[in-house]
This record gives C-alpha cells, structure tokens and sequence, in this order.
C-alpha cells in the first residue's frame, strides 16, 4: 500500500519556525540566530527551514509581525475594568517581563535597527507602529469620555507618550535583571509617569 504524503500546513508550519527562533533569542540571544540554529530549535533540517523563510532577515521580518500579533492577542484577553488601570496592564504586555516578552522586544529592536537603513523595512514598521497608535488613541478616547482618563489633551498625543514610555522603558527592562533594584525602580517610575501623565485633573 502506498504511503500518503502528509500534508504540511504552511502558514501553521511558518508559525512553529518563528515561535523557534523567539524561544532561541530568549535562551541564548540574537547573536545566535541563523537559519540552521532556527532549524535545530525548530526540529527541523536547514533545508526544511529554506523552504519557508530563505534568508534570516525574511524570518526576522515575519517574527516581528507575530510579535504584534501576540501583543494583540494578550490585549484582548485583558479584563475591561477601569479603563486607566487597564492601560497599565496594556502597557506591561509590551515590557519584557518574561522569556516571552523579553524575546519579542529583542525582535522589535533587532528589526528597528535594520529598519534604519533599508526603506521598505522603515515603510513596514511605520505601519505597524500606525495601526498600534490607532488602536491606543481609540482606548484613551473611550477613557477620556468615561472620565478614567484626562480630557485637556488630544488622545492621539496622549498616545505618541505613551508608546515613547512603553518603548523606552521596554529597553531598559532588557538590562535589568528581574527582582533587582534596578528592575523594581524602573517599573516604579514607569508607574509614576502614567499617572502623572494620565490621571485625570481636578478644576482649580
């Protein structure tokens, strides 16, 4: 009796092979990516891998789609409460608290740097920070109207901030160990500025 081939799901398949390579950058770095060390984590033969994703830079570029799939994803299981406290726990699914985390903001680094120099990368992360603006903006519209949030600042303004915090405090999270000082300090003052910045004002 003839074998039946299995049938490979791509999309499924190309899932598994950038779900390897964050585990990899997690574990060891991004210094030790490449297609065969992707392959290995991945279980797969570098041919196989190829067949896929034939450069770093084309696994890279789908990486850092499924890193704002996956931030997406942890955004709309987050429980609609008060709309300010839920914004900080919006704000902590974009910080590298866990292997996780830690792995996509690598990715979203490692694909901001090369998106310096090569236009079409620049034109995709643009995009990709737009529709994450869009979608902060609507939130802290919808707060603002519900009175979690202050209302003498336009929201696409409030939105600029707050992603400059995320990411900024997002890069110095990677140097610091957690449960160290330095760890407990910079979410403390993280804390600190979206208060500062978000809590609605009382009229003089």
């Amino acid at each position: 009796m003839a074998t039946v081939p299995k049938i490979v799901d791509r999309s499924q398949r190309r899932r598994e092979i950038a779900e390897a390579l964050l585990r990899l950058i997690a574990r060891e770095g991004i210094e030790t990516v490449s297609v065969r060390t992707v392959a290995a984590e991945a279980g797969l033969s570098a041919g196989a891998v190829q067949k896929y994703f034939s450069t770093r830079d084309e696994l890279f570029h789908f990486a850092f789609d499924l890193t704002g799939e996956y931030i997406e994803q942890r955004w709309n299981r987050t429980p609609r409460d008060h709309l300010l406290t839920m914004l900080r726990t919006l704000v902590a699914e974009a910080l590298p608290l866990d292997d996780q985390r830690r792995a996509e903001v690598i990715v979203i680094l490692a694909f901001t740097a090369r998106a310096a120099v090569l236009p079409d990368w620049a034109g995709h992360l643009r995009e990709g920070y737009e529709f994450m603006r869009a979608q902060t903006a609507d939130f802290l519209g919808q707060a603002q109207h519900q009175g979690h949030v202050r209302d003498d600042l336009d929201a696409g303004k409030l939105a600029d901030v707050v992603a400059a915090l995320t990411d900024g405090f997002a890069q110095h999270l990677l140097q610091a160990p957690p449960g160290s000082d330095l760890h407990r300090r910079l979410l403390g003052s993280l804390e600190l500025a979206l208060t500062e910045l978000l809590t609605p004002r009382t009229a003089e």
